[in-house]
């Protein structure tokens, strides 16, 4: 009589996650180890192999072990770290799942029922067969810069900058990926400028791992506008009146001021000179640069080159 196969490593860890679900919702975290075995659809000799397995697991930035035990015929359950609570994930989380399974290497039957799993409320497309969503603001390199950041890695990273033509290199230690106003950054430090800076995922060009760990850094995680202050320019602009100001999204507004004669004035921190000539132009006269006189002489020359 052939020898039964031993469980595959993957065949350990898909029962000793479906053994922690069953643990986390049996009363009192306990099951009888002929049940588990019952449930996993395993052999009972393999029983102590998935504890074992779930055992030796631990969570990469805490370092925090499942306590699971095996003593008279029973599977216990002890504390809380490694109870599996429901999990529910707003429209943008559940897309970045959807673009990085769809960018593993996993079979399609593991990535249905992770889809099924976490995502059952997302829909792919409307009436129409249009998708409601897309994930390229994720960009191609999202699976990269979160496995950079779960294990600490410096990354050097191929960005394009607003108003460049072509992406350069940053050597980056990654931090954290932030949505903010529609766009997904990567929040890091720029180890030669010593920095904080934030680069949408979208302009990521390429990304390659260091041998190098990160360094600790002070993490300030400024916002776009936090950000523009730091890293940018200032202009100072004046509108037709304070409502055209108050419709515009920018989030490097500032110093807002009421002139007498019912204009508006305010500080622009900006990234991108040729953006913001794009943005006076397209206002037809409603919105003026009044300094630095660089920057008018600049928009003149942009508009001429624009008419030629």
């Amino acid at each position: 009589m052939p020898k039964p196969e031993n469980l595959t490593a993957e065949q350990l860890v898909t029962a000793g996650i479906r053994l922690l679900e069953a643990l986390s919702a049996a009363p009192g975290q306990r099951i009888a180890r002929a049940e588990a075995a019952r449930m996993l659809g395993v052999r009972p000799d393999d029983v102590d192999a998935v504890v074992e397995t779930v055992s030796a697991l631990s969570d990469r930035t805490s370092g925090a072990r499942a306590a699971i035990s095996v003593a008279n015929g029973e599977i216990r359950l002890q504390g809380e770290a490694a109870l599996l609570s429901p999990r529910r994930f707003t429209m943008e989380e559940a897309l970045v799942i959807a673009h990085v399974l769809d960018a593993l290497d996993i079979d399609a039957g593991t990535r249905g029922r992770i889809r099924d799993a976490v995502m059952p409320y997302i829909v792919e497309a409307d009436a129409q067969g249009t998708r409601v969503a897309e994930p390229a603001r994720y960009g191609s390199w999202f699976t990269a810069l979160a496995e950079a950041i779960e294990d600490g890695i410096r990354c050097r990273i191929s960005y394009r900058a607003l108003g460049e033509d072509a992406p350069s290199g940053r050597l980056v230690d990654p931090m954290l990926i932030s949505d903010e106003d529609g766009a997904s950054y990567l929040v890091g430090w720029d180890v030669e400028k010593d920095a904080e800076r934030r680069y949408r995922l979208d302009r990521i060009a390429g990304v390659s791992f260091t041998d190098d760990s990160v360094d600790r850094h002070p993490q300030v995680h400024a916002g776009t506008a936090e950000s523009l202050r730091a890293s940018g320019r200032a202009a100072r602009l004046v509108a037709a009146d304070a409502g055209l100001v108050q419709r515009l999204d920018w989030a490097g507004i500032g110093e807002i001021e009421v002139l007498p004669d019912g204009r508006c004035a305010f500080t622009l921190w900006y990234s991108s000179d040729a953006w913001l000539f794009d943005q006076v132009l397209s206002a037809g006269g409603d919105l003026v640069i009044e300094g630095p006189g660089a920057l008018r002489e600049g928009l003149a020359a942009y508009a001429d080159g624009l008419t030629r």
